[in-house]
């Protein structure tokens, strides 16, 4: 059974029992992460207001706190904005999490938008005259693969799988450039990983990537575009992901059908001879 926590902030989130780890940052708080690594990195204030509309993919829904922050403040800052929200999630057991949830005052009113959908096979829907919002259940690589052979594009990407250590299979070259052709050139992935070999793999997929200032903790988030406005990378950070052993990107097969532990494994072989090239010079 997964357990309840208080974060720094004072909202709560879960700890998460298949992968032992917290659907947000404990630190930073669930809200001010998803405020500060996820909404506003993503520029989807700028988008809105400019266009009218968001089209926003967030994978990975967990408690929903991503897409509950993006309802908030797109429509405290208008609401002649029309919201398009895709979410790929695994636990179809989350909103049970979620009605456990002392909900902060300040989002109640989203909360209660997300809560009113209805579920039809794998796919929970809400319908406002200014919302579309679906949650995919199911294996998230397989679901990301298909929405990439529907056409649609996206203004932004809330990248929010669990970390690499458990969720390797989400992090990949091949997960990255699948995501990819998700976006409009302009759009703008954000992701809270500060980890070389996601920064490495976001590259190799075709994406520039920057950083965004710490929160809660001392490592900087990662955004990544096309041709989209994000923040440079430091001369530090260049030079760590040209120089170190760790920038080694994941890797699955055409298939996205690997193993994370087949993945990791692979990975840390890479890793072991990279080092072992260093130490022989």
């Amino acid at each position: 059974m997964d357990s309840r926590i208080v974060t720094a902030d004072g909202t709560e989130t879960f700890i998460n029992e298949e992968y032992n780890e917290a659907y947000h940052s404990t630190k930073a708080g669930a809200y001010t992460e998803s405020l500060h690594k996820f909404i506003k990195p993503t520029k989807i204030l700028e988008k809105a207001l400019k266009n009218k509309e968001i089209y926003i993919l967030d994978v990975g829904f967990g408690l929903g706190y991503n897409v509950a922050t993006a309802i908030k403040h797109v429509r405290d800052l208008s609401k002649d904005v029309s919201i398009h929200i895709t979410s790929v999630e695994k636990d179809k057991d989350v909103f049970e999490k979620i009605r456990q949830l002392n909900i902060p005052d300040s989002l109640k009113d989203a909360y209660e938008i997300i809560l009113s959908g209805n579920i039809e096979g794998d796919i929970y829907s809400v319908k406002k005259e200014y919302l579309d919002l679906k949650v995919i259940f199911g294996e998230g690589r397989q679901i990301l693969k298909k929405l990439s052979e529907e056409g649609i594009k996206f203004d932004a990407v809330f990248y929010d799988p669990f970390s690499p250590k458990v969720n390797t299979e989400m992090w990949t070259v091949n997960i990255f450039r699948i995501v990819k052709r998700l976006m409009k050139d302009d759009g703008i992935l954000a992701t809270y990983s500060a980890s070389l070999a996601v920064r490495k793999g976001l590259i190799e997929a075709g994406f520039r990537i920057g950083l965004v200032e710490p929160v809660g903790r001392k490592s900087y988030s990662t955004v990544a575009t096309v041709s989209g406005d994000i923040p440079p990378l430091t001369e530090k950070e260049k030079k760590r992901l040209e120089s170190s052993p760790y920038a080694v990107p994941f890797y699955d097969n055409d298939d996205l059908t690997l193993k994370k532990e087949e993945i990791k494994s692979r990975w840390e072989l890479k890793i072991s001879k990279n080092s072992n090239n260093i130490n022989e010079k």
